[in-house]
């Protein structure tokens, strides 16, 4: 909590450790670490100008945000930033410079110079960019089902398609993924499954929610088991590679994987998936534009766009994968959109 309470300079309003703590065990860990990282952006720039921070003016504020606009930070960025600034203020029970018409209209203008579109993460479809997934036959260039035909049948392979394969089904994000036990797989029908998802970004108090996993990921997660050794605990485990006197590979696994690891996963696999020629006939600017933008929320958009491309409305795909707005779900799917339009149900035909 120290690098909290320190961006409060001296002779700043007193903050109440007690407040603090509350907040850091109300918050979750993401929320609290940035929180931390922004207050810690404002505070170094109020001491390269020479203005304080707690309370801070209206002016500096706008002043602060003008600044990091021209630094190349994003509109969402500056909101976030005056969102932890009001925080901060509220910490410390003073008045909330971010609320002023000032900081207002400089927000605005600068969601109009810096425009709001957000960069997106490339969604990571089934069998890739068709127009039916459940009519396509087998995989098209960068997907799902080329990247898991292509791992090894070596104890990494094996838990690395375990973890694409659940990622894909449920859409879970990157910390969500590595937080799944084996206590929260349950057996359904037809070889299919649940997987209990006990807490998310967006259910931080604990509700609860379940997701479904196709026949396809529970083989692949009983496989895992037998090949890790699966004890109750964490599913996805690191994997210390040791040789034997042979050269042969020795996995053993370790502690739980980390949020990290699953985007480097994704792209170890995509890597694996070119070599063995999966991947069609891919240019070497097209494979490197994937594996740049392939990240853990792929899966997540990936199968947003497929429930939309199989014919699913807004309101069953935001129950399939648990979100609250319909906003971004629809945001994920405005480029299929496009095909579907009036304009191109009448210009594909002239």
């Amino acid at each position: 909590m120290s690098a909290l309470v320190e961006i409060f300079a001296a002779g700043a309003p007193s903050v109440d450790a007690a407040v603090l703590d509350a907040a850091r065990r109300a918050m979750s860990a993401n929320s609290w670490r940035a929180l931390r990282a922004d207050l810690r952006v404002f505070s170094d720039w109020a001491t390269r100008v020479g203005v304080a921070t707690l309370p801070a003016s209206p002016e500096t504020v706008a002043g602060f945000l003008q600044a990091q606009a021209q630094a190349g930070k994003k509109a969402a960025t500056l909101a976030r930033y005056a969102s932890s600034i009001a925080r901060a203020h509220a910490f410390a029970n003073q008045p909330d410079p971010t609320r002023t018409e000032l900081v207002r209209l400089e927000l605005k203008a600068q969601r109009r110079a810096l425009g709001v579109r957000q960069r997106q993460a490339k969604g990571l479809r089934f069998r890739g960019e068709v127009a039916d997934p459940l009519a396509a036959a087998g995989p098209l260039g960068v997907c799902v089902e080329a990247m898991l035909a292509a791992v090894p049948e070596t104890m990494q392979g094996i838990r690395d398609r375990a973890v694409l394969s659940l990622a894909f089904d449920t859409g879970l994000r990157r910390s969500e993924i590595v937080a799944v036990h084996w206590a929260h797989i349950e057996k359904g029908n037809a070889g299919a499954g649940r997987l209990f998802v006990p807490r998310s970004k967006a259910d931080q108090e604990g509700a609860g929610a379940y997701a479904y996993l196709s026949a396809r990921t529970m083989e692949a997660l009983a496989a895992w088991r037998h090949a890790g050794e699966g004890k109750d605990g964490p599913i996805f485990l690191r994997l210390h590679r040791t040789r034997d006197r042979q050269g042969q590979d020795i996995w053993t696994p370790g502690q739980a994987l980390s949020a990290q690891s699953v985007t480097l996963i994704y792209r170890a696999m995509l890597d694996t998936a070119r070599e063995v020629g999966l991947l069609g006939a891919i240019t070497e600017a097209d494979f490197d534009h994937w594996r740049q933008s392939l990240t853990a929320h792929s899966t997540r958009v990936g199968l947003t766009q497929d429930l939309f491309a199989a014919g699913q409305d807004l309101a069953g795909i935001m129950q399939a994968l648990r979100w609250k707005s319909p906003a971004q779900p629809a945001r994920y799917a405005q480029a299929l959109a496009v095909e579907a339009n009036a304009a191109a149900k009448v210009v594909g035909r002239l």
